[in-house]
């Protein structure tokens, strides 16, 4: 449950903001003021090697990382942390030997379990990237829908039939687990496209338009796909559609440039089916 842990924090710190990466500057620094007074506490060492983690700063990590181990800590939380910086440095066969110890001692460890999916997925080892993913989820206590792209996206590089068909059934999965994730529709869309299905395309994104606020751009998207289908008529009723659900927007939504953007998109793509 430990380690559970430790990979949502750094799954959660990923997307450190610069405002936190000032403050661990900081703290980097009171953490060298601390070692200075204590050159032998291993813990300082190991505290600050984290530091530096999040901070993106793996080269000093490792550094901090080795000295805390010689000077007494041994774990698997360090070793983690080891491990997925020599992934971030690409030392890839050090990660694995590592991640290797980590599974013997804990073989559900969904942190080390994805990690060493990304190295197999780094390498073009898809299918055993894929395998891995899907233990991530399987062994999740609670599972996010990035475990559901990496497995999809993973399953779909393998180029064959039933890894196409895999990548497609756990997106499918993720949304009857986790609810309407937009995320998982756009990649389950996108996937169908890519296979010519545009049939379930266009079912799926009909899904999207129903569960969506804003639908505006949601109608393009199912006009680009009819267009693809060469059926011009429906999507002349989605651009329509779209136009509609764009003016009921409020005013000042409508004069944002993003939307003004939109908007002469929009009207391009009308003016080309008219042609």
């Amino acid at each position: 449950m430990r380690f559970q842990l430790l990979y949502i924090l750094l799954f959660v710190l990923s997307g450190t903001s610069v405002n936190a990466h000032g403050d661990l500057h900081k703290r980097i620094l009171e953490a060298t003021e601390e070692i200075q007074k204590n050159p032998d506490s291993a813990n300082l060492y190991f505290k600050r090697g984290k530091l530096y983690f999040q901070h993106n700063n793996y080269i000093n990590g490792l550094g901090d990382f080795k000295q805390a181990q010689k000077l007494g800590v041994d774990c698997l939380e360090q070793d983690f942390y080891i491990a997925k910086s020599n992934y971030h440095l690409e030392k890839f066969q050090e990660s694995k030997r590592l991640i290797k110890k980590i599974l013997r001692a804990e073989p559900k460890n969904i942190g080390a379990l994805k990690l060493l999916a990304d190295i197999y997925f780094k390498k073009g080892k898809y299918e055993k990237s894929a395998k891995l993913y899907d233990d991530v989820i399987q062994n999740s206590e609670k599972t996010f829908p990035e475990n559901y792209l990496y497995a999809s996206n993973a399953w779909y590089a393998t180029d064959k039939a039933y890894g196409r068909q895999r990548s497609q059934s756990i997106l499918i999965e993720g949304i009857e687990n986790l609810g309407d994730v937009l995320v998982l529709y756009d990649q389950l869309i996108s996937n169908f496209m890519d296979m010519k299905d545009f049939d379930s395309a266009v079912k799926y994104q009909n899904k999207v338009i129903e569960i969506s606020n804003r639908k505006e751009r949601a109608y393009l998207k199912l006009a680009n796909i009819q267009i693809q289908q060469k059926k011009f008529n429906e999507a002349e009723l989605s651009i329509v559609k779209a136009e509609e659900s764009y003016e009921k927007l409020p005013h000042r939504i409508r004069n944002a440039k993003f939307m003004r953007e939109f908007y002469s998109e929009l009207q391009l793509k009308k003016s080309s089916l008219k042609k």
